[in-house]
């Protein structure tokens, strides 16, 4: 995309269904996208659920742009009763827009958030809007029960809605695919990915430190995942992994899970003949304080510039954050051949690609990267390389363009 031509202040709304302090990729990513867009110059304003501002006023969170909330049980509305919830919404969004004469707002979340705006934008000819699907609200795999639209309910209105759409932000490849299946016209397409503030990768750590404060052995080759554990993650496989690699090799290495719930994993491990697997719920940030969070956290980002080799032979994704941060700290990847992840790791060129559900090709491919180190660091390289094309800075300049797009200038 093209720099803007045009400087002008505008007032942004930023509706979405979940944020801070719950810290999942879609609200990392709009803490991301209002920080940015107030330096520019902007006025952001995020529309968060009511329950979530209440605790960022009882946690006393410092953000730099303003927070207001919808009304309590409002995002609920749709599914339960459609007709009342879209009336419900009509009447929020057009007091909202009285209020704050907001320039374009920018959703965050198809359903409910994304189909409400497309039922007020028909009564509102004025009114200029995006809509960025972030995940279940628009991927769906039957297999492993994942995505809101196996509820008939939200299928059938996110079908009827979601493609009349004033403008669709695809953040990878495959959301893209969703919405040509769903029969929306390409031409409101546009593709902007998650970004990665790389600025924060780029610290020197005392390697020998991190590893004695997360119980690592200083000498062995350490292996990462990131993320909260669901069946998508795939860390069943990812643990049958580790228990394969001991067979292939005699050198020492960890492989340590990172992500809420995955102390659940107990039980894999010991199937599995109890690999060194390290699984540490959530890591908690002794530099950050709550009132002006950073995200990731120093303690998670010291973490990765420690380990080895990231691997993630996750089913899907929407869009891989962990795998952007792995390559922003420097480290060579191992991702699944799957969607979402081969939307940012391209085999053999910015990482390696295995089937997500071949421990055994997993394994193959941790034992070479352990093995050559020559190999290691080439992939290094490319990582680094590969994660700048995903700097907030640059997703945010392509958002600010699509905003002047929307309306006009």
């Amino acid at each position: 995309m093209h720099k803007i031509k045009e400087k002008k202040s505008l007032t942004i709304a930023l509706p979405i269904s979940s944020f801070l302090p719950n810290l999942g990729g879609m609200e990392v990513g709009l803490h991301n996208i209002a920080s940015r867009l107030i330096k520019l110059g902007h006025r952001p304003i995020v529309i968060a659920p009511y329950s979530h501002v209440q605790q960022l006023k009882e946690q006393e969170f410092d953000l730099p742009y303003e927070v207001i909330a919808f009304p309590p049980k409002l995002l609920s509305f749709l599914e339960k009763f459609p007709s009342s919830g879209f009336f419900a919404f009509d009447c929020f969004f057009s007091w909202t827009q009285w209020r704050y004469h907001f320039d374009v707002w920018h959703i965050t979340m198809g359903y409910p958030l994304g189909v409400a705006m497309v039922h007020y934008g028909k009564q509102c000819s004025t009114i200029n809007y995006l809509t960025r699907c972030a995940g279940d609200d628009i991927q769906v795999s039957q297999d492993i029960g994942y995505g809101m639209r196996l509820n008939p309910v939200i299928d059938r209105l996110v079908r009827e809605y979601l493609p009349q759409s004033q403008m669709l932000i695809a953040i990878s490849d495959s959301v893209k695919s969703e919405y040509l299946e769903l029969g929306t016209s390409e031409k409101v397409i546009r593709s902007v990915p998650n970004g990665v503030a790389l600025e924060r990768f780029k610290i020197e750590i005392d390697t020998d430190k991190v590893r004695r404060i997360f119980g690592l052995e200083p000498q062995s080759f350490v292996f990462l995942s990131v993320g909260r554990n669901h069946p998508k993650k795939n860390y069943s496989t990812l643990i049958k992994a580790a228990g394969l690699l001991q067979s292939m090799t005699d050198q020492v290495f960890e492989l340590v899970i990172v992500g809420r719930g995955v102390e659940a994993l107990e039980q894999n491990i010991a199937e599995c003949g109890n690999p060194p697997v390290h699984l540490i719920n959530e890591i908690g940030d002794s530099q950050n304080s709550a009132k002006v969070p950073n995200i990731p956290g120093q303690n998670l980002i010291e973490l990765y510039r420690t380990a080895d080799v990231f691997v993630f032979p996750s089913l899907m994704e929407t869009f891989g954050i962990a795998i952007v941060e792995a390559m922003a700290a420097g480290l060579p990847v191992i991702v699944g051949d799957s969607a979402g992840c081969r939307d940012i790791v391209r085999h053999g060129q910015d990482g390696l690609m295995v089937p997500p559900d071949d421990a055994m090709r997993c394994a193959e491919a941790m034992c070479q990267l352990m093995a050559d180190s020559s190999m290691k660091n080439e992939y290094a390289k490319r990582s680094e390389k590969r994660a700048k094309d995903f700097s907030w800075d640059v997703v945010v300049d392509d958002y600010c363009n699509l905003y002047h797009e929307l309306i006009g200038y």
